[in-house]
């Protein structure tokens, strides 16, 4: 005779989140941390900078991550903490109708950010890794967003193995639409007719940032030599 059991899954509305340990370099926008949550639902990891640890900087992380899963329709029932936060993060997470559970010191089964954590450093390593030598590290905070959209990729969502944790959140990925390029690849970056002499170059030296998701086929570049960002 065999027996077997069909457990339910009980963290379909759960989120779990932490912080990074401090970033080696500041970078230029004055960012520290790399904040990150955990969907279990679909597997996706949120990623998103923070200047500090203090409660303005958190509490507006948290809504941005709130509001980035109200839109999609993922809006969080339970959400595992770190026992360190603040109260004025709790009383931010009950104000959103979502209760709390933290996360006891040094267990680190509970918290399936922890995990997170370290697929978020991999990814921001080996990303960092194929950067062109001249491109300032300052600009790791730049590089978030394509890294988590393509750590996402990478992963399968929990609720349909069939689509990425990505076209969960996003929908299907259009490279035609949004082109995406190697983070930290030197580049020509377009100079409008207004910003440049009669006889200057049409274009400059420039570092690629990201993609323009709301832009069609259009790239964010960096001007080392005017610190400033330009489109490409």
């Amino acid at each position: 005779m065999f027996c077997f059991a069909i457990l339910a899954d009980s963290n379909d509305a759960t989120i779990y989140s932490d912080l990074a340990g401090r970033f080696p370099v500041r970078s230029y926008s004055g960012m520290n941390y790399i904040f990150v949550a955990y969907v279990y639902s679909i597997n996706a990891i949120l990623m998103r900078p923070m200047q500090s640890r203090s409660d303005e900087c958190m509490v507006a992380t948290f809504k941005d991550v709130y509001e980035t899963l109200e839109a999609r329709g993922l809006h969080p029932k339970l959400h595992v903490l770190d026992n360190e936060c603040s109260k004025a993060v709790q009383d931010y997470v009950r104000s959103e109708g979502t209760k709390i559970q933290l996360a006891e010191p040094y267990n680190h089964r509970i918290n399936a950010a922890e995990p997170a954590v370290k697929s978020v450093k991999y990814h921001v390593l080996a990303g960092l890794a194929t950067v062109h030598p001249d491109c300032p590290l300052q600009l790791w905070d730049r590089f978030l967003a394509q890294m988590q959209d393509t750590l996402n990729m990478l992963r399968t969502s929990r609720r349909n193995a069939k689509v990425s944790a990505y076209e969960e959140m996003e929908g299907p990925f259009d490279f035609n639409k949004t082109p995406m390029s190697i983070l930290g690849t030197k580049g020509l970056a377009y100079l409008d007719p207004d910003d440049r002499a009669s006889w200057q170059p049409h274009g400059v030296d420039a570092f690629y940032t990201g993609r323009k998701p709301m832009h069609y086929r259009l790239l964010e570049m960096f001007d080392p030599n005017t610190r400033s960002y330009r489109t490409a």
